[in-house]
């Protein structure tokens, strides 16, 4: 997205350079304002497409009760979330604008970030935010909400692709990082390991160093006198081979290939590792492929390993296609073994 236009006076020493800007905009309604606020639970745009290149899509995360100790304000970020025309950028800078509008959509509260950078290799869903956005004062509840307790807010983001960006014609050209190529060689060829991950009988030999520094269970676990960390030993009985394997793949390379197959089963070892960005990208998986037959034992499986997000699909899934999913047998397993989240789906049905 950015070019050099070179003087011939002034090949040799240096160039001109070209940056070419993007933008995108979105308007974001909340309705229930105070239903969320109650949950505590972070919310999530639908993505949004710049102006010129639709592959590049940025979402919105809030906070009703911010992402820190006070819970008098809300907090707002902002996530790229789609990159597939610029797979090998090196960075992306960016300046993100929010409006809060009224009901009569008037401009009423702006605050906006500076100069904020996304950098290869993991561009994709990082973000940026301002944790104190907003204060949840007088003013706010009884001026910015919509009188049917409806929060608006419109982004405008303008960000550019520096990856092509030279300066002083060096000719010299950064290779592509390859960190988690060199971890995933370190794994697969049991180079220098130090522990074993026994499952059903098949080990998989790993690194100490690299499970602590990726999994705080995995680190209390190693720093402390246990039988795991004095064997070099860990003994997993409720988690499957294939599971294990593709739990140390994310945990070497940051990535999972089969998450298709294998998003309930590493949403548990997500959980139980506390691989949070695992977690996330199970739950996005889940809801992504929810249905009339499994919507109830994904929101079972929510339930169980504490996924509020997920959770939270999964029910209004239910609700929406609700006189489908009751005649599942799913949902008559669920009516027998937890009848508290039945009540959820039909404490969110009566609030339609």
């Amino acid at each position: 997205m950015s070019s050099n236009i070179c003087d011939s006076d002034w090949q040799s020493n240096g160039c001109k350079t070209k940056i070419d800007s993007d933008e995108a905009r979105y308007v974001w309604t909340i309705e229930d304002f105070d239903f969320h606020e109650a949950k505590g639970e972070r919310l999530y745009s639908p993505p949004f497409s710049s102006v010129k290149d639709n592959q590049v899509k940025w979402y919105l995360g809030l906070y009703p009760n911010a992402e820190i100790d006070t819970k008098d304000h809300v907090s707002l970020f902002i996530f790229l979330s789609k990159l597939s025309s610029l797979e090998k950028s090196k960075k992306i800078f960016a300046k993100a604008t929010f409006l809060i509008l009224n009901s009569e959509n008037e401009e009423k509260f702006k605050k906006s970030l500076d100069i904020m950078e996304f950098s290869h290799p993991d561009i994709e869903n990082s973000g940026w935010g301002i944790k104190k956005f907003i204060k949840k004062d007088a003013k706010f509840r009884n001026k910015l909400l919509s009188n049917n307790n409806t929060l608006t807010i419109r982004c405008e983001v303008k960000f550019s692709d520096m990856s092509s960006v030279h300066h002083g014609g060096s000719g010299i050209e950064m290779p592509e990082c390859d960190l988690s190529e060199n971890f995933a060689a370190l794994i697969k060829n049991h180079t220098l390991t130090d522990v074993v991950l026994s499952v059903n009988g098949k080990d998989f030999p790993a690194h100490k160093t690299v499970l602590v520094a990726r999994s705080p269970v995995f680190c209390a676990m190693f720093k402390h006198h246990t039988k795991e960390n004095e064997l070099n030993r860990i003994d997993i009985e409720d988690i499957n081979e294939t599971v294990v394997e593709g739990m140390l793949n994310y945990i070497y390379t940051g990535k999972c290939d089969d998450l298709d197959e294998l998003a309930e089963g590493l949403l548990a070892a997500a959980d139980k590792y506390d691989l949070g960005r695992l977690k996330i990208m199970c739950a996005k998986k889940l809801i992504e492929g929810l249905s009339v037959e499994n919507a109830a034992n994904v929101l079972v499986l929510a339930d169980m390993h504490h996924q509020e997000d997920l959770k939270r699909g999964a029910i209004k899934f239910i609700v929406a296609n609700f006189t489908q999913v009751f005649i599942t047998a799913a949902w008559q397993n669920m009516l027998l073994s937890s009848p508290q989240l039945t009540n959820e789906v039909r404490q969110a049905i009566a609030r339609m």
